[in-house]
């Protein structure tokens, strides 16, 4: 029985661990051939060992313009078509906007706002009509719970407003743009946040249960596989008890 993205072929951002690495193990086990993006090349380089020839890694930093660059082009070498572009790769901080500092707005606003919107206008020529393009967001950019998150959510609501651009000129050449907003996400990528530790304990006491990786990935695949007709523009996802 063909599996349900047989001989589809997605580009995945982030793709080294959380979201990312849950998201490419799923789309390969459903049989699409997935191009694998990261900066750790062993993390990759396992990937793809494990999905035996279904992940193609590409190694670089997004965060970089010129790493950016670097990885368009190896993106294009590998896929003259690309039927699912998803935008995962991100960056937090827990600081306040003073103590984030120019250089820490501009970081986080490099990987999550800037490097997302280089690689759709770079890729979307790519995406032929029933493609899709996903963006993940995040609960922040809706509400912001405190000054410390306000960089990180300023990024998110930057990028959920470009992914609404982004949907009006994509969707008449038939390509679905969707912005997926999760909200506690049991990922690494809490793990590389200085000064959470403290907090991140305080909200698991309200929430003890946070959303996996794989069910985001889960939700991403139901996502891809609704009727042509049928495009999922926004989607908020929360464990039970976040509330919002």
């Amino acid at each position: 029985m063909p599996q349900v993205l047989e001989g589809k072929l997605a580009v995945v951002t982030g793709a080294t661990s959380g979201i990312g690495a849950a998201l490419t193990r799923r789309l390969a086990s459903d049989g699409a051939t997935v191009i694998a993006l990261g900066r750790r090349g062993d993390a990759l380089a396992a990937e793809a060992a494990r999905a035996e020839g279904r992940v193609i890694a590409v190694c670089g930093d997004l965060g970089d313009p010129r790493g950016r660059a670097s990885v368009v082009s190896e993106i294009e070498r590998h896929a003259p078509r690309i039927d699912v572009l998803v935008n995962n790769a991100g960056q937090a901080a827990y600081a306040s906007p003073l103590e984030l500092g120019t250089t820490g707005w501009r970081a986080l606003f490099e990987i999550n706002l800037h490097a997302a919107i280089e690689l759709a206008v770079a890729l979307a020529p790519r995406i032929p009509p029933g493609g899709h393009l996903i963006n993940v967001s995040s609960v922040t950019a809706r509400f912001a719970p405190n000054a410390r998150f306000a960089g990180y959510a300023a990024t998110k609501a930057a990028l959920d407003r470009a992914t609404e651009a982004l949907r009006l000129e994509l969707d008449p050449l038939g390509i679905a743009v969707t912005q997926l907003a999760p909200g506690l996400v049991d990922t690494p990528l809490y793990d590389k946040v200085a000064g959470f530790s403290a907090t991140r304990d305080k909200i698991a006491k309200q929430v003890p249960r946070w959303l996996s990786p794989s069910d985001i990935a889960d939700t991403i695949v139901w996502v891809l596989t609704r009727p042509p007709h049928v495009v999922i523009a926004e989607l908020v996802v929360l464990p039970m008890g976040q509330g919002r």
